[in-house]
């Protein structure tokens, strides 16, 4: 009986689906830099990149309205900052307190959107 020689059989994890990607010669000289440095081909540093990327997608509406309640708390933050630096910081104390912990509220909820 002699061994068998050449790669192994994938058998069911073979490959029989492809994706055509197009880059321009700047994206390319990028990838092909890259795959080098890995010490892979392109193909298969293309194949490892897309399975094992992080993609942010795109903002629901309610994380939209999250940020804009963000966005509105930050002239808020600044007059309360610059009371402080008149007044004394006692004076505006509490307003301060409660827009960090608005602010807080919105990014904890932001970072749960986010996980899930």
């Amino acid at each position: 009986m002699s061994r068998p020689t050449g790669r192994p059989s994938l058998g069911r994890k073979k490959r029989v689906h492809t994706l055509k990607l197009s880059f321009n010669d700047d994206e390319f000289d990028v990838i092909d830099i890259k795959a080098s440095r890995a010490g892979m081909c392109k193909t298969v540093y293309g194949r490892e990149a897309a399975l094992n990327a992080e993609v942010t997608g795109v903002l629901t509406d309610e994380e939209k309205m999250l940020l804009h309640e963000l966005k509105k708390l930050g002239p808020n933050l600044n007059q309360v900052a610059h009371h402080a630096n008149a007044e004394g910081f006692l004076s505006v104390a509490d307003k301060a307190e409660n827009i960090v912990d608005s602010i807080a509220k919105y990014i904890l909820k932001l970072k749960a959107r986010i996980k899930t």
